[in-house]
């Protein structure tokens, strides 16, 4: 009798997990947590194949941007007791905090101080861009460069450019350099663009220009120097420290000597299509301003929603008679719509870091102190990123942040991969998940994933 009666629909168990169609594996996988997602990479070979592709990293990161209405901002400042002894080490410290009225801290990261190594004690950082932050340390003669993803604790450090100048016996080299970091979004591809101006003479001639280009796909340097024009780079620390990637392509100040005109500019790398072009600069920073006459003052291009600004400063070396210049693009790439809407003058006048919004921009007041600027309404809101009594604090650095899973595919000889923290998904020599997988819990992933409430009427249909 009882095999008359109609049987109930048994619930799905957590071994049914491994049995899911691909597809309906994907829908789950792309909506869990980030780190959730790494772990079950140690779940089985195939899990760990289908999330290491590198399309799923970007459909993952497509889900991330559409569903969350969290903003992050990366920040970044170094320190150090004593600037003048060799033997107080700078300490660069990251966090992220929430793009919210009190910029509250989301969380620390953990910055592989040991595993990095710069010449000077700190990285410049060239941008973020997708959760991923490059940082470069080209001063002098040394060419470092990494791409770290702080979120999977994962970096990679690029292989030495092609052109490497070096000191040779009785001989100088004088050396510009500018390092874009940017996104190809047409082969998913993670690049750098390296402009190098050498000169073996002073005052100089005629610039010898190296470019070169690194695809994080092809993991190498190629050089494009035939395809770019041959400028002066406006190069100094604080145009070094702002990521100026908009609209798809990388935008630096450069000077054009031709015909000994003097002609200031920006120049503009299409990372897709590969091309220069050139934008021009407000006309009181383009017409008879000879780019030596520049050098000691301070001039940066910053992100302007999809547009760019220019920053420029003005000083002595005590902090007295200072001038701060801010000038916008209010639309892209037209000459007519470059407007100013800021000029702070007087002693130790704020520098200004990041456009928060289209009139709001985050200003550095003192060590450690950062002010967020209301410029139409002159409305100001001051907060302390890290407070420190007996150290100098510099550099600091401002960018718009997003948690993805960019570099979780690379693990294999092809790179030079940095774990900047205990491997999360316990890999093998070989880059494949162990099979006992004894470090990770996976019967707690399993138990994760049940918990979720769609996924179980999902499997029950």
């Amino acid at each position: 009798m009882s095999d008359c009666l109609p049987q109930r629909k048994s619930r799905a168990t957590t071994s049914d997990y491994f049995d899911l169609p691909q597809e309906l594996l994907l829908e789950i996988l792309v909506r869990l947590p980030i780190k959730d997602v790494v772990k079950s990479t140690a779940v089985c070979k195939s899990w760990n194949s289908v999330i290491k592709n590198p399309t799923f990293i970007s459909t993952h990161l497509e889900k991330t941007i559409s569903s969350t209405n969290t903003r992050l901002l990366l920040f970044r400042i170094c320190s150090q007791k004593n600037p003048h002894s060799f033997k107080s080490d700078p300490v660069e410290q990251y966090s992220l905090r929430f793009d919210n009225e009190g910029v509250d801290e989301y969380k620390q990261l953990h910055f592989p101080i040991n595993k990095f190594k710069s010449a000077i004690g700190c990285f410049r950082v060239a941008g973020s861009i997708n959760g991923l932050v490059c940082l470069v340390d080209d001063v002098s003669y040394v060419h470092n460069f990494y791409l770290w993803n702080p979120i999977i604790k994962k970096a990679v450090h690029v292989p030495t450019a092609v052109h490497v100048p070096r000191r040779y016996h009785n001989q100088k080299v004088l050396i510009d350099a500018f390092v874009g970091f940017g996104f190809d979004s047409k082969m998913n591809d993670y690049k750098l663009l390296r402009y190098v101006e050498l000169n073996d003479t002073y005052p100089r001639k005629e610039p010898k220009v190296e470019v070169e280009i690194y695809s994080l796909n092809a993991n190498c340097w190629r050089s494009i120097t035939h395809t770019a024009p041959k400028y002066d780079v406006i190069f100094n620390l604080p145009s070094a420290y702002a990521n100026s990637f908009v609209n798809g392509a990388i935008h630096l100040l450069a000077c054009d000597r031709k015909d000994g005109r003097n002609r200031n500019l920006i120049l503009a790398f299409d990372m897709s299509e590969e091309v220069f072009r050139d934008i021009p600069l407000p006309d009181c920073w383009s017409k008879n301003d000879p780019v030596e006459q520049k050098m000691w003052s301070h001039r940066k291009l910053l992100k302007y929603g999809q547009s760019i600004a220019a920053v420029t400063w003005e000083g002595d070396d005590w902090g007295r008679n200072e001038i701060v210049t801010l000038w916008v693009m209010k639309e892209y790439g037209v000459a007519m719509s470059w407007t100013k809407i800021l000029t702070e003058a007087g002693e130790r006048v704020p520098r200004v870091l990041f456009f928060r919004k289209d009139e709001e921009v985050f200003l550095t007041i003192k060590d450690g102190w950062i002010a967020s600027l209301d410029i139409k309404n002159q409305h100001s809101v001051v907060f302390v990123v890290h407070s420190y009594e007996s150290r100098i604090v510099y550099y600091p650095v401002v960018d718009s942040f997003v948690e993805s899973l960019v570099l979780l595919d690379k693990g294999n000889a092809s790179w030079d991969v940095i774990l900047t923290h205990e491997d999360p998904s316990a890999e093998d020599e070989k880059g494949a998940p162990r099979d006992d997988a004894s470090s990770v819990d996976i019967i707690q992933i399993k138990k994760e994933l049940a918990r979720k409430s769609w996924l179980l009427e999902r499997i029950g249909k």
